[in-house]
């Protein structure tokens, strides 16, 4: 703020205009933060195919960073036969492309059926001819106490496979992925639903296209609820937790394109397989060997300006995926405001415990504070949606959590600014005639209010930003909205800079709400 020391108060003029350049300063930075990389790829680029030595096998890539998915078939095999090579792990095929068009590593390996998808809409990438990985069946997963459904899942899978359908289906979404679309099936709306764990980030496995899942998987659960005669719930998720929800109870199928291996194998069920997987590595073009360089290059450069216009189209135009982020900003300023509600309401009640004369009531709110502070939020969000509540939908459990532990936050927010309040005053009102409460809440509440107004605005930003990680739980908020578009165009560039802005807008709402609430109580 700007203060006026003639005057002896804040210069209004002065602070406005202020915070009009702060504002402007910040989009100015995330509009450089976001394009930097895009501009600094140039230069890099350059001096990579000056000194690279160029990929024509797998064998080319030792010494050299290979980005794997987390946790897959294809990262343990790497790590345990080819050591000289540095793996770079990341959760999403979308952020491996990023990190290999920005030469941040040299190859991006992950199952076929991705690979090829990918590559024939990203410019610049192509596709070594080997792969040291051995290939691998994909399968449905099944908790173990759904042996039945997986039976029956098996069940069907023979029928396809005996009529010839699921080759005609394969063929559809793997070799002619571009022009597939779901068939319209006339799926049952009557009986108990089967809960499908799905992660639909994945193209051509399971999407989002035109503001529905599709894919090859979605096509194979919707077929099987026709067979079986029962509804299908879709439960998005990370694919992390797509097994753990077939333990848990959150869901009695996962399908997203999941591998058979023995260890999962001692957990779930897995149905007999319908696919063969085989790994494929992504390389730039220009840092490949000519002999390998044979259809497979990808998109053309379209020029700076060109592609900035693609992606806008591509990222926000195209099958409406504005709505994705429509959607995810409703329900992110939804989240953010009742758990900011819910929390402060808990917030003061932890404060009446913690200032309570009653020991035993001050020992639990002490103990709440504690354990809420100490604990990362992501953990605690887990806990909730898996463990304590999983049979709740996510979203009302995520507002619970977040409201949780702001009020660990809130509460010692408010403690504080009471504490500070000199206990004369209280005394004073008390003196005239006031009553306790009355004397809170007209002379101890309004000076508290204007003190704790500026840390309650911090970390009620820090609140609305901590709601990002509610797409962990598979619930559709702006970042989670931002995740689906990336796993879908394999392009960060628009997706993230519209959920940054967003968010910016939301806290700015949220602060602006606030000074204009703070002015009328003080």
């Amino acid at each position: 703020m700007c203060y006026n020391p003639r005057a002896g108060r804040i210069n209004p003029g002065l602070y406005n205009m202020n915070k009009t350049l702060h504002i402007v300063a910040t989009l100015v930075a995330y509009v450089m933060l976001a394009v930097s990389p895009a501009w600094g790829s140039e230069s890099s680029a350059e001096a990579s195919q000056q000194t690279s030595k160029r990929i024509a096998c797998f064998e080319d890539l030792r010494g050299r960073v290979l980005a794997v998915p987390s946790s897959t078939v294809q990262d343990i095999y790497v790590e345990e036969h080819y050591p000289d090579i540095r793996l770079d792990r990341f959760d999403t095929e979308a952020d491996m492309m990023l990190s290999l068009q920005q030469e941040k590593c040299d190859g991006a390996i992950m199952d076929d059926v991705i690979c090829y998808a990918l590559v024939r809409k990203t410019e610049g990438v192509t596709i070594l001819p080997d792969s040291p990985v051995p290939p691998c069946q994909m399968g449905m997963v099944f908790g173990k106490h759904n042996a039945g459904l997986c039976q029956q899942f098996n069940a069907f899978i023979a029928q396809l496979k005996a009529s010839g359908e699921l080759q005609q289906i394969m063929d559809r979404w793997i070799k002619h992925f571009d022009t597939a679309e779901m068939p319209n099936l006339p799926l049952p709306t009557q009986g108990e639903p089967i809960r499908v764990a799905m992660e639909p980030c994945t193209e051509p496995i399971v999407f989002i296209k035109n503001e529905k899942i599709a894919g090859f998987d979605a096509e194979l659960v919707q077929r099987f609820s026709v067979y079986i005669n029962r509804p299908v719930e879709i439960v998005e998720m990370e694919y992390d937790s797509l097994i753990a929800s077939t333990t848990t109870g959150k869901a009695d199928m996962a399908a997203s394109g999941i591998l058979i291996t023995d260890e999962r194998a001692e957990s779930v069920l897995f149905s007999d397989p319908y696919y063969d997987s085989h790994s494929r590595v992504a390389i730039l073009t220009k840092n490949a060997d000519a002999s390998i360089i044979s259809g497979n290059e990808g998109a053309q450069a379209l020029g700076i300006w060109g592609s900035i216009q693609r992606s806008f189209m591509r990222n926000i135009i195209e099958e409406r995926r504005y709505m994705l982020l429509w959607d995810g900003l409703k329900v992110t300023v939804y989240i953010s405001f009742f758990s900011a509600l819910l929390g402060t309401i808990l917030g003061a009640f932890i404060c009446y415990l913690r200032m309570s004369s009653c020991k035993i009531c001050s020992s639990i709110a002490r103990i709440y504070i504690d354990v809420m502070r100490g604990t990362p939020v992501l953990v605690l969000l887990m806990m909730m949606c898996y463990v304590a509540f999983t049979q709740f939908d996510n979203t009302p459990v995520a507002i619970i959590t977040f409201a949780m532990n702001f009020a660990a936050y809130v509460s010692e927010m408010f403690r504080t600014s009471i504490s500070s309040i000199d206990k004369g005053q209280t005394e004073a009102g008390i003196a005239l005639g006031f009553s306790p409460v009355r004397t809170f809440c007209h002379i101890v509440l309004p000076q508290a209010v204007r003190r704790v107004l500026p840390v309650y605005k911090g970390e009620l930003i820090s609140l609305i930003k901590n709601t990002s990680i509610v797409g962990y739980v598979a619930v559709a908020d702006l970042t989670r909205a931002s995740y689906i578009i990336r796993g879908r165009t394999f392009d960060p560039f628009f997706p993230l800079l519209m959920v940054a802005l967003m968010y910016f807008l939301i806290a700015w709402l949220f602060t602006y709400i606030l000074d204009r609430i703070g002015n009328k109580v003080c």
